[in-house]
Parts: C-alpha cells; structure tokens; sequence
C-alpha cells in the first residue's frame, strides 16, 4: 500500500486536529493528495506555514522521508494539480471553483518557493529565479556605484588643521554662528539637530594634525542650562578669544 507523507484523521474520530486529512472514516492512501489540496483551499495564507509544518513533522516523526524528499513531493502535488486546473474549459460550470483554487494553489506555490533552500524545484524555475536575482543585484551594484561616486564628490584628501591646542576656540566660533542673527530676525543658519555640526567637525577638520573623534566634536553640542553644559564638554573662559557681533548691530 502506498504510504503518504501527510498525517491521517483517526477513522470515527470527532475531535482530530483542523489540519488532519481525511473523512470522519479515515484517509484513502490514493486519495492523500486530494485531501491535501482541499485543505489549502480552505485555509487562509497565512496558515500555509503551520498546515505546511503540521505534515512536515509527521513525516519526518515516522521517517516517512527527509525534509527534502518531503519538499519535492508537496511540490509536485500541488504543480501537477495547478496544471490540471489551467487545462479546463474556460466554459465549463464549474470555471469560478477552478479559478478560486488555481489562486490558492499558486499562493500555496509562492510559499513553498520562500522555503526552498535545496533549489529543489525545476530547474528551470530555479535558474530563472537567479537570473533575475543576478540582474536585480547589478542593477542595485550600479545604484550604489553611482551614489559612491557622487559621495566621493564631497571627500577630502586634506582636512582643514585647526592649531593644535585650540580645538575648543574653533568650536567656540561655530557655536556663535549657531545663534547669529539676520536683520529680519531668522537665524542665519539652522539645524534641528545638533550632530550635522560635529560631524561637520570630524569629517572636514583636524586638530593638531590629528583626526577629530566624532564622539569628541559631539561632547561639545550638548543641552545648556543658560550658558553651562548639562553634560558633555564645557568649552573654558580662556578659550573663548573671538566673539562673533553681526555689523548692523556694530554699527548701533
């Protein structure tokens, strides 16, 4: 007798699990792939995964066969019965049931597509597959290629050197431009955020011949309270040598 890889309903049997196959008698062996189609027909596809599993674990419990093996033959099943379905009379009565289960059926597909990590299925749905995963990736290599060379764009190969010992003066100064003022009152500059300017700091200046840690830049733009640092790096009295005064306020 044939043995089937999906688990059976116990004949007289009222309360077998939902994904049980077979009638309150039991399951025909010759008719096991019926019954399992008529299942996913049934269920939503979001219940693909654990009906899928349910029988998987069956076999492989009563080592019926491998998880490969049982791949292959729940492939083969539902690919043999969508080819059945798309062979019907477009005319017949019955063309909106077929219709119905040849979408579940190639959802049901679509699944077992997710879940192939032996490239167990046809060969030449494989190879298609990867093509245009190949093709998909030089598409996405050329993107990143393109937006590479707009960044290098913006790189430089010598930084700007802040004298060494002064790093907290030259801060000092961005801060400054930080708050000034135009005649109409806007800020001259304006950023909700604080990093653009530290990494403004790390990426395009030096210090002492140095690279600045962007740690260290961002220790500087932290909350005040007033003009004293909740936290982070307070810049000291005897750094603060510039002090930035707009002209039309000069000239008051």
């Amino acid at each position: 007798m044939k043995v089937s890889y999906f688990k059976p309903r116990k004949p007289f049997s009222f309360s077998s699990h939902p994904y049980d196959l077979g009638t309150y008698m039991g399951l025909w062996h010759s008719h096991d792939d019926n019954h399992f189609l008529l299942k996913i027909y049934r269920i939503d596809e979001k219940e693909f995964p654990n009906y899928y599993d349910y029988h998987l674990k069956y076999t492989l419990g009563n080592n019926l066969a491998s998880e490969e093996d049982f791949f292959h033959h729940v492939w083969q099943v539902v690919q043999i019965r969508i080819k059945h379905f798309e062979i019907q009379d477009p005319f017949s009565s019955n063309h909106g049931m077929h219709r119905q289960n040849l979408a579940k059926l190639q959802q049901f597909q679509k699944y077992l597509a997710s879940i192939d990590k032996w490239n167990a299925r046809p060969a030449n749905i494989v190879i298609a597959e990867k093509d245009e995963l190949i093709q998909n990736q030089k598409q996405e290599i050329e993107k990143l290629n393109a937006k590479l060379a707009e960044l290098n764009e913006y790189e430089v190969s010598l930084k700007i050197l802040i004298d060494d010992g002064h790093l907290p003066t030259f801060i000092d100064v961005i801060q400054q431009l930080r708050e000034l003022q135009l005649p109409s009152g806007r800020k001259l500059i304006k950023s909700d955020h604080k990093i653009p300017y530290a990494k403004m700091i790390a990426k395009y200046f030096s210090h002492g011949g140095k690279d600045i840690p962007i740690e260290t830049a961002r220790n500087y733009f932290v909350d005040k309270k007033g003009d004293v640092a909740i936290k982070g790096t307070a810049i000291q009295p005897e750094h603060r040598l510039f002090k930035v005064i707009p002209i039309y306020l000069a000239k008051k």
